[in-house]
């Protein structure tokens, strides 16, 4: 019996070692799971990163693209104001010019308060209420009448007599008027562009429609996609979208290229 405390030691050292590689081996595996997670950790941060990024990238890119209009009009009614002095024409039509750039004046400060309040420009939920939409829709075709005159574009006003109230934010619906009149402005000429709202089923139907160059039909299923337009920023129908449907409005486009564009959008019906 004298090989068997050999044996047994023999067995124990193998033990030893077996354990000593398992625990090695453990180790090693406790050193990778914490790399993984300190991976997986950088990887999220570099997606919240890239998220931050690219709301920054949006919320500027909404900022420039909605101050470009409203600049536009301001600078077309001083021009035209600046044209009847030259003409002594009458100070009722300057003061209309003059009014129209005041409001547009007002809409840039409250959108800049806005984004110093560091708030998305469009999440105005917050500031909702009823809606003279009847008014809203005639006071933005007056305001852009001028810039609109300018392409020699003739604009009809169709607005249904009552309308009921809408529940929204005065401010996003501004934008999303002047963003399609702007639209149907700058590729329309010599035509007509019409402003229209009807009552439907609980809803308010409101459709901007021109006579212009119209929407390529391969552009047309994607035209509410961000970055997506002919020649532009693609930003515009956009920002549309957003707001209608923050609203909980519906929005949509036809066109034909070379006869026109209609878009349509519904808003529901104030119910107190």
């Amino acid at each position: 019996m004298p090989g068997k405390p050999d044996g047994a030691k023999k067995t124990k050292n193998e033990i030893v070692l077996l354990s000593a590689a398992l625990k090695k081996m453990l180790d090693r595996l406790t050193e990778i799971q914490a790399l993984e997670l300190r991976e997986q950790a950088l990887v999220a941060d570099n997606e919240v990163l890239d998220r931050l990024n690219l709301m920054k990238t949006e919320f500027f890119q909404n900022m420039s693209h909605d101050l470009k209009t409203p600049l536009t009009v301001v600078s077309v009614n001083v021009l035209d104001t600046l044209d009847m002095l030259d003409f002594e024409i009458s100070t009722e039509d300057i003061r209309e010019n003059l009014n129209a750039a005041q409001r547009e004046i007002m809409r840039m400060a409250r959108m800049v308060d806005s984004a110093m309040k560091q708030s998305s420009l469009y999440d105005g939920r917050q500031d909702m209420k009823p809606i003279d939409i009847g008014s809203l829709l005639r006071e933005s075709a007056e305001t852009y009448r001028a810039l609109l005159d300018r392409n020699g574009n003739t604009l009809t006003l169709d607005v249904a007599q009552p309308l009921p109230r809408v529940f929204g934010n005065a401010d996003m619906l501004l934008h999303v008027l002047s963003n399609l009149l702007a639209n149907a402005n700058r590729y329309t000429r010599q035509g007509e562009i019409t402003v229209q709202a009807t009552l439907g089923d609980g809803v308010v139907d409101m459709r901007v429609r021109d006579n212009g160059t119209g929407i390529l039909s391969e552009l047309l299923p994607h035209v509410f996609e961000r970055g997506v337009s002919e020649n532009r920023t693609g930003l515009g129908l956009a920002i549309c979208k957003t707001a209608i449907e923050a609203h909980g409005g519906t929005i949509s486009i036809e066109s034909t290229y070379g006869q026109g564009t209609e878009v349509a959008f519904s808003l529901p019906v104030y119910r107190p």
